[in-house]
């Protein structure tokens, strides 16, 4: 990490006993999620601010030119529990491994007084079998857990990937996988936020398509999935005309980060922009831009954006105020 070191966060002592635990009593693991302090309302506020850590799960841990950033189990850590000690982080996305590693180091640290899950939402990946550039991406299956697990656990929300590609039949499985998450998450009336995404084959992988016309008609597909959208939110990437697309759902969106190409301000804007699209807008789900920002410090990202979502800043607002917040 560049401005600090991950053993300042995240001991290498507790790093490691991570693994014993693991190793010798498994089940303190579920002791501990239960143990934690848990929101009373899913958003308080309708808005949510949650960074996203599930790509290791899906095989993707490469950063920019980095090809294995993600890879370095600790350093990732460190991150998320360093982002998730702001008070304007909403909660993280992840894999269970992950949430459970997670779990661990806060019941480990909440003994020195620093823990960081309390009230914060865990939100778990699903469906992670669609690896890049694998003969089966788009045939996504649910490889993650289940609603029984998540009430088990005290996860407060499930979220799964469906990418289409209208030339390739392995979407219609993936359409399918999604109908029944919706409809086991809803057994137990958790939320599922379902990630629509036109795509098409670009060399060995899939692109996906930012444009309006493709994701509103995907979102009203997607919004019509299982037995009742009750409980359904919705994470788009940020487009062209994104007043048309927020109007065409009554569903709450999230916005997604994407990856790290484009420049920090960029990304802001986009934020700034869609939060004020349409009153469906609720908040971001940003991963790699904030854990892994070229420059700025991660807690510093993900309390700027956290501060765009709960209305701290204004959206209609310039970006200097950010700017200079941010020392960019």
């Amino acid at each position: 990490m560049s401005q600090f070191q991950k053993e300042n966060i995240v001991s290498a002592a507790h790093f490691r006993e991570i693994t014993d635990i693991r190793v010798s009593s498994p089940d303190k693991i579920l002791e501990a999620a239960r143990k934690r302090k848990r929101r009373n309302e899913f958003v308080p506020d309708g808005k949510m601010n949650i960074v996203a850590a599930d790509h290791p799960a899906r095989g993707s841990v490469s950063v920019g030119d980095e090809t294995f950033a993600m890879a370095d189990r600790h350093d990732l850590l460190a991150r998320l529990v360093y982002t998730l000690k702001s008070e304007w982080v909403d909660g993280v996305l992840g894999s269970m491994d992950i949430l459970e590693e997670l779990i661990i180091l806060h019941e480990l640290m909440s003994g020195q007084g620093e823990g960081f899950l309390d009230e914060k939402l865990l939100i778990t990946s699903l469906n992670r079998g669609g690896l890049p550039g694998s003969a089966w991406e788009l045939d996504d299956p649910i490889t993650g857990t289940n609603a029984k697990t998540c009430s088990e656990y005290g996860i407060d929300a499930a979220k799964m990937l469906l990418r289409v590609d209208f030339t390739s039949k392995e979407s219609l499985k993936t359409i399918e996988y999604c109908a029944e998450g919706v409809r086991d998450m809803n057994t137990r009336n958790l939320p599922m936020i379902l990630e629509p995404l036109p795509v098409v084959k670009h060399q060995n992988s899939y692109k996906v398509i930012k444009e309006a016309d493709p994701l509103i008609k995907l979102i009203g597909v997607t919004s019509a999935l299982g037995d009742s959208s009750r409980n359904i939110w919705l994470k788009i990437p940020y487009t062209a005309e994104f007043d048309r697309v927020a109007a065409s759902t009554t569903l709450p969106i999230v916005i997604l980060g994407g990856d790290r190409s484009s420049s920090l301000m960029d990304h802001l804007s986009d934020i700034m922009d869609a939060l004020s699209a349409g009153h469906q807008v609720r908040g971001v789900m940003y991963g790699r831009n904030v854990l892994y920002p070229k420059k700025s410090d991660p807690q510093q990202i993900a309390s700027a954006i956290g501060k765009l979502v709960h209305g701290k800043l204004d959206p209609q607002g310039t970006l200097e105020k950010l700017k200079e917040e941010l020392n960019l």
